[in-house]
Formats: structure tokens, C-alpha cells, sequence
């Protein structure tokens, strides 16, 4: 058998029935002898049990909704195969995915590639993240054009992700972080680990491409925006992270700007600076003369909802630094 498929499922009652039925569909691979699917439905509250009794699946229950870390361990422990593939709920994976895994069997570790520049112009708010991707990591690694590979060297300017992943499933249990809470950001942990504690580099393929079913509701956005703040600071903003000490120094530049304007000239100097930087962050990440608009309108929100998320986070650190001081 080639491998499990786990996929850790949360109220995903619009998206789960597409994922599996894509992965009930492999072309060149038959189900139940080449690999086997185990869903793990992490406390869902919507119609998700009832879809997934449709399935010919094994499903495993959690009681209460504990996290994606806690519902991938979960699936990784009762997997019978030494190969993983995690599948995310919002996946439709393409017909030929499982029988490619054998192109794989010199990696330890492969991620898939998405439809990331089709779902480009889906939204305002899914241009403007696709933009700031595309500017800020390496040329290749977003999107993948066929494969590219995650070394140590551009770890921190890579793209990087399990919503498609397959990893040998001892390696998986034995790195997935200790800590295991909804706000850690296992994913890059786990693939720091692989590289820098393993010396195992990650191979990102398009031989394993996947469909991603994109977040249209703004409170579903909202949200998840808010909570990848949270989960960046948990890696790369906490102190020793990667970009601590930049982004106290971001923080201290900022604050001193903010203020000579408001003394300079108020709340019309602080706007006037806040339109500035939105109007030239535009000009740098467009493409297309229709991008600026866009960046323009979408930018001011999404910043807004991460950098909450990035405040919660280091409320939630200071409270906690505090509190063991006073005690």
C-alpha cells in the first residue's frame, strides 16, 4: 500500500465531500489496496459527521474541537502505513496524485502545489495576498513552476505548507511539536525541524498538485486572517523567532513616526502618512494596472486584521510574563 490519506476536518461541511470524492476518483490507483483514507473530525458542529457517513472512510471523532496538530497526531497514530499523505479539507486533489507518489519514493518529505494563480483574481482581499506571496518568496518557490526544493539556505524566503503533504509517518510523530495549542504555528516548526534538526530538504512538486477551494465569506476571512497573525508571531515574531529583533525595530520606527506626525500636525499628518504608505505598497506589489486598485482597497483591511492578530499574540505573552512575575 502506497500510503493513508488523513485529512483533519473542522466544520467543513461545503468543502469535504468535493475533497474526498476527488480522492475517491484516482485515476492509475485503486482504494483499499493502494492507500486508505482516515478522516479526523476535530469537534465539528456543523453537518460534517453526517456528510462523512456517506463515505466509505474510516472516521475518527475527537470530542471536542482541540486543533489541527492534535487531529493530525491523532490520524498519524492510527495510520497502518510508514507513508502520510495530509490532505486538507478544502483540497480537491488531481485524479493522478496517489499513483505519482511512487515518483516520490527517494523523499521523506514532499509538499504539493496549488492552483494559486487561477484563484488570483477570486476576490480583492485573494489578489492582494497572492501578490505579497509572490513578492516576498524566492523566485520559484510560489507559485512552483515544477519542483523546487527547501533547503537551509532559503528556508525563511520559501513557500511552504501541509495543506498537501507526504512525509514518512515516523518522522512526522516524532517532529511535530511538543506544543499544542490552536495558536502554534506547527507547520513551519515542523518543517524547521526537517530541516535544520533532520538535514532532510523538502521537495515541492507540481506532480502532486491539488485544487484549493478558496475562503469567500468575510467572516470566515476575517477570522482567518486574525488567526495567521497569531500563528506567524508564534514562530518568526516571539522572542529569539526569526525577524524579532526587525520587527522591534519596526515597531520603535513606527511608533517614532506616528508621533511627529500627530505632534507635527495630528490626525490629518498620521492619515496623510497612512494613505502615503497604502498608495506606494501599492505601486510596489501590482502586476497589472488592475492590481492597484485593489491592493489599494484590500491592503488598509488585511493589514488591520493580521497586525490584531500579532497584538493578540503579544498581549497574550506579556499577561502571561507579568502574571508569573507578580506571582
Amino acid at each position: 500500500m502506497k500510503c493513508t490519506v488523513i485529512i483533519p476536518v473542522y466544520n467543513a461541511e461545503d468543502t469535504i465531500s468535493e475533497c474526498i470524492r476527488s480522492l475517491l476518483g484516482q485515476k492509475g490507483a485503486t482504494f483499499g489496496k493502494d492507500y486508505t483514507i482516515v478522516v479526523v473530525d476535530d469537534g465539528s458542529t456543523d453537518r460534517t459527521p453526517e456528510i462523512l457517513k456517506t463515505f466509505p472512510v474510516r472516521i475518527i471523532r475527537l470530542p471536542k474541537n482541540q486543533g489541527r496538530i492534535i487531529a493530525r497526531l491523532t490520524g498519524a497514530r492510527h495510520a497502518e502505513t510508514p507513508r502520510l499523505l495530509f490532505v486538507d479539507a478544502r483540497v480537491s486533489l488531481a485524479d493522478n496524485a496517489i499513483a505519482n507518489l511512487d515518483l516520490f519514493d527517494d523523499y521523506r518529505a514532499v509538499m504539493g502545489e496549488s492552483n494559486a494563480g487561477e484563484t488570483k483574481y477570486d476576490s480583492i482581499i485573494h489578489t492582494v495576498l497572492y501578490l505579497i506571496r509572490k513578492k516576498y518568496y524566492e523566485k520559484g518557490s510560489f507559485p512552483t513552476e515544477e519542483e523546487f526544493t527547501i533547503t537551509e539556505q532559503n528556508f525563511k524566503r520559501a513557500a511552504k505548507g501541509t495543506t498537501v503533504l507526504l512525509i514518512d509517518r515516523d518522522l512526522f510523530i516524532r517532529l511535530t511539536p511538543e506544543r499544542t495549542g490552536k495558536d502554534i504555528n506547527d507547520d513551519t516548526r515542523l518543517f524547521h525541524n526537517l530541516v535544520f534538526v533532520e538535514r532532510i530538504d523538502i521537495l515541492k512538486s507540481r506532480r502532486l498538485f491539488f485544487r484549493y477551494s478558496q475562503r469567500t465569506e468575510i467572516k470566515q476571512l476575517a477570522g482567518w486572517l486574525f488567526h495567521r497573525g497569531v500563528r506567524f508571531s508564534d514562530f518568526y515574531l516571539r522572542p529569539g523567532g526569526y525577524f524579532y529583533v526587525p520587527f522591534l525595530l519596526l515597531c520603535s520606527a513606527m511608533a517614532g513616526i506616528a508621533s511627529w506626525a500627530l505632534i507635527a500636525g495630528g490626525l490629518t499628518y498620521l492619515a496623510a502618512l497612512a494613505i502615503g504608505a497604502d498608495v506606494t505598497i501599492s505601486l510596489y506589489l501590482s502586476e497589472e494596472r488592475r492590481d492597484f486598485t485593489r491592493v489599494l482597497l484590500g491592503l488598509p483591511p488585511i493589514a488591520l486584521l493580521f497586525v490584531g492578530g500579532i497584538v493578540s499574540f503579544w498581549v497574550k505573552i506579556l499577561s502571561n510574563t507579568f502574571g508569573r512575575g507578580v506571582g
